[in-house]
């Protein structure tokens, strides 16, 4: 009677057979870790806004804007705000801005405005600085006190959704980008219609 030899592909998988699959581990392995890290990006980025209820009404807020405007929230009763408070040495506030500008522009004939809070302590300047190289076209309120007291954290960028009738609807820390953003605006329009 023959017995197997140890060689058999019955009972082992062959040197050859190993040293393949180890090369294709080793040569593809990035491309999970790399799928992974998108997902993860695409859900802090794109992440699924839900604007099913109001957490709470919008602060008070009347500040004075760096064109020396009084902007005061309850003037805007009827409109989609978006408030977004952020810094000048923030890099994902620089990244998200150039889309909220867009946004702003894209939407000017309809009932939404921008507002930002700039929590610089560094001086008023640097922050028209940054309003003028980022062509920023919505009132700018550079008052770290008003973020503190009516939209407070430890982190920039904020974004905060306030529907037609002062509530908040959406609260984000983090980057957010403009085309979930502007989803959320259009379902919050599509609400007030």
């Amino acid at each position: 009677m023959a017995s197997e030899s140890p060689s058999s592909p019955s009972n082992t998988a062959s040197p050859s057979l190993l040293r393949r699959a180890g090369r294709f581990i080793w040569n593809y392995w990035h491309w999970p870790v790399l799928l992974g890290a998108a997902v993860y990006l695409y859900l802090q980025l794109m992440p699924p806004i839900d604007l099913s209820e109001p957490s709470k009404p919008a602060p008070p807020v009347e500040a004075r804007t760096l064109d020396g405007e009084t902007f005061r929230l309850a003037d805007h009763r009827g409109e989609i705000l978006v408030v977004n408070v952020w810094a000048t040495w923030c890099p994902p506030c620089r990244v998200e801005m150039p889309g909220f500008v867009d946004l702003q522009a894209e939407m000017a004939d309809r009932p939404v405005q921008f507002v930002g809070i700039a929590v610089d302590r560094t001086g008023e300047n640097l922050v028209r600085d940054f309003v003028q190289e980022y062509e920023i076209n919505f009132p700018t309120i550079h008052n770290p006190g008003v973020a503190a007291r009516h939209f407070p954290g430890n982190t920039v960028p904020r974004t905060y959704l306030i529907d037609g009738d002062g509530q908040i609807r959406y609260r984000h820390t983090g980057l957010i980008l403009k085309p979930a953003l502007r989803d959320a605006i259009n379902e919050l329009l599509d609400d007030a219609s």
